[in-house]
Parts: structure tokens; C-alpha cells; sequence
């Protein structure tokens, strides 16, 4: 059964109960938003859904569970503690350093953050992109041009790579570590590279059009409305990820990450004068076609 929630003032969903479920207990819905689906009369507490009621009683039936498994007779704690400490010092380093992961409570960012983001790599990686082929020493070719099947594989498939790897690697992109977020699935734990791979390609194709400037367009607005309408992106509802707002937002990041985005669109412009007159004469002569 499909479900409507409430989160930020706006309307979500809707959304199978399944799914719902899942990002309730990831943290990525407060579990006193307003909620609705098909019979109820009016909007009540997500928690009070009659979908939902049978999820929440199970779940607190087994946390109770849970409790009164680790709770133990006082002579056999003082055995235990005779026996042999307890502290994290004595505990093996993994198991002192393992959290439980299901109190992880994930922060998702504002769409704008995301965007921001995501704006910042693309930036950045074009200004590679460029550098590279100055660096190389190659003339001016309409094969280089984002939209082309060449760019494909100059331009697109090494971002594809350089995200997957980064995400893998270090759980976000530098674009995202600026703004404080990074990528994680729903229960918060950092991606393999073939789920961060796929991810990658998702954005790639339907987030920013393969850089093909009569879809880049349509894609951008598609993922803004999606995000805008459900709280998250398609390819994150068909991978189970999602970016994670880590540290408090502040106003210096933003700029920051502007500063650095205008930089890069500068350092772009240096990197084509000398382009520039073919450039002109090949839109020139595109125009006469």
C-alpha cells in the first residue's frame, strides 16, 4: 500500500510500505512525522498507520526481547567480572570499535546541498578534463565536446570511475566533503565499489544527461523534482543508498564551495582561449548546416 508522509513541511511519497519501513529505520523519516494512506480519514502519526501498527509492536517486542536476554543474574555478572574484565581495553579491537548499527540515525541534506555538491565535482573534474588535454598538447576537436560519443568515454566513464573509487574509498567525493556529506547505504554503512559504480552511472545517465547538452538540462530538472518530491533520487531508491549530512551545515561551506566552483569556471575559460577562434568558426559552420 502506497504512503504519504509529511518531512520538512512538505508532502513525500508515495511510497510501498516496504520501502517506507526500511527508511523509517534508517532514520531517513522521523517517526512522528504525519502520515497517511488510503483509509484512513485523516493524517495521523506515522507510528499510528494501521499498515505500520503490526511493524512497530514486532519491533518492540523484540528490543524487549533483546533486553531481557542481556540482562543477567548478578552472581553470574560477578563471576563474569572475576572471570575476566570487561572493559574496552580487554575486548578484542574489533568488536571494541564495532557500533550497533541499527542506532545509526542518518541526516539527509537539503536538495540544494546535494547540487551543490555535485555541481563542485562535475567543476572540478571538467577542469581536469581540460587541463589534461592542454596539457597534451592536442587542437581543438568537435570529439571533445560534451554530447559527443567520443566524450563518452574522454569525459564521462572517467568521472564514473573517479566517483566510484572516491565513494568506495573515503565514503564521499571532494565535492561533498566540502558541504560535510557523504554517501552511505540505509543503514549506514559505507558502499562497495560495484554498488558505488552503479551508483555513479545512475547520476551519470539520468542525473546529468551523460553531459549532452539537450538532456543535461531535462535530467537536472528531473532529479530536483524527483528529490524535491519523495526526499531522495531514483537511483538511491533503486540502490538503497543515500548522502548523509555528517557535521552542521554553515554558511562558510556554502561559500566556500561557490568560491570554489567560480574558480573552476575560470581556470576552464584560461584553458580554452587558445581554442577559442576554432571553437567559433566550427559553431559557425554548424550554424550554416
Amino acid at each position: 500500500m502506497d504512503i504519504y508522509w509529511i518531512q520538512d513541511h512538505e508532502k513525500k511519497g508515495p511510497l510501498p510500505e516496504v520501502e517506507v519501513i526500511s527508511m523509517l529505520e534508517a532514520g531517513l523519516i522521523p517517526e512522528n512525522a504525519r502520515a497517511w494512506h488510503a483509509g484512513c480519514a485523516e493524517w495521523v502519526r506515522i507510528h499510528d498507520l494501521p499498515v505500520l501498527k503490526e511493524m512497530f509492536a514486532v519491533r518492540e517486542e523484540e528490543e524487549e526481547r533483546r533486553k531481557a536476554g542481556e540482562e543477567a543474574p548478578e552472581d553470574d555478572a560477578a563471576e563474569i567480572s572475576v572471570a575476566e574484565p570487561v572493559d574496552g581495553e580487554s575486548l578484542p579491537e574489533e568488536e571494541a570499535e564495532k557500533g550497533p548499527e541499527e542506532d545509526v540515525v542518518l541526516v539527509v541534506p537539503y536538495p540544494y546541498v546535494r547540487f551543490l555538491g555535485r555541481m563542485a565535482d562535475v567543476m572540478m573534474h571538467m577542469t581536469l578534463y581540460l587541463a589534461v588535454l592542454r596539457v597534451l598538447g592536442l587542437g581543438f576537436s568537435p570529439d571533445f565536446l560534451p554530447g559527443s560519443y567520443e566524450a563518452l568515454l574522454y569525459l564521462c566513464l572517467p568521472l564514473v570511475l573517479i566517483e566510484a573509487a572516491f565513494v568506495a574509498a573515503l565514503g564521499t567525493t571532494p565535492g561533498k566533503a566540502m558541504l560535510g556529506v557523504s554517501v552511505r547505504d540505509y543503514r549506514g554503512n559505507r558502499l562497495s565499489f560495484s554498488t558505488a559504480f552503479r551508483r555513479s552511472l545512475f547520476v551519470m545517465v539520468l542525473g546529468l544527461g551523460c553531459f549532452a547538452p539537450s538532456l543535461m538540462l531535462l535530467a537536472l530538472f528531473f532529479s530536483w523534482w524527483w528529490v524535491r518530491r519523495f526526499g531522495f533520487t531514483p537511483w538511491d531508491r533503486k540502490l538503497g543508498t543515500t548522502d548523509v549530512l555528517n557535521d552542521s551545515l554553515t554558511l562558510r561551506k556554502v561559500v566556500m564551495t561557490l568560491v570554489l566552483i567560480i574558480l573552476c569556471l575560470q581556470i576552464m575559460y584560461v584553458l580554452l582561449i587558445p581554442w577559442l577562434p576554432e571553437m567559433e568558426a566550427y559553431v559557425s559552420a554548424s550554424g550554416q548546416m
